[in-house]
């Protein structure tokens, strides 16, 4: 089945690493592929994963814009989801995971004819877990479950930082 954890609102990964627990602990093998995020930033959820054989996470070099400053731009920036097609396809794991695939698909980073090839022909099998913000409105239509984060409140709006353990 595929899952969606979409909107502006925040605990969209982690709502998808509490799914990848919650799988781990009944036996079933997860692999999260984390997209766009610095591989620096080493989140509570990462921290606690890491911790559990069942499950794998992948990281790249490839971070968005936001986070690099004068880096990469989006016109520039090219991310393969390879890796992430063979562990769908592979019959090595029960869950996949791709985090912030959803913000690489609708901001061009990645092809979305092919994604959306690639989601209509997942095996039966595989739980399919797809995060982030933009457009789901073709994704929706494939999706099993689709939740959206509504941000109504967040202290970001009053000049708060991201919190160790609350935020990341």
């Amino acid at each position: 089945m595929i899952h969606i954890y979409s909107g502006n609102g925040k605990g969209k990964t982690t709502s998808s690493f509490g799914l990848a627990m919650r799988a781990s602990g009944q036996g079933l093998k997860v692999i999260i592929f984390q997209f766009l995020k610095p591989r620096k930033l080493v989140c509570g959820e990462e921290i606690s994963a890491k911790k559990i054989k069942n499950i794998k996470i992948v990281k790249y070099d490839e971070q968005h814009p936001m986070f690099n400053g004068a880096g990469k731009t989006k016109k520039s920036m090219k991310i393969d989801i390879a890796e992430a097609r063979k562990a769908i396809f592979g019959g090595r794991y029960d869950m996949v995971i791709l985090d912030e695939i959803i913000n690489v698909i609708d901001q061009g980073f990645s092809g979305k004819k092919e994604f959306l090839n690639l989601v209509k022909n997942i095996p039966e099998d595989i739980e399919l877990v797809l995060t982030g913000r933009g457009d789901i409105s073709e994704l929706e239509k494939l999706a099993d479950y689709v939740t959206i984060m509504v941000d109504k409140k967040h202290p970001f709006r009053q000049q708060v930082n991201a919190r160790r353990g609350i935020e990341y």
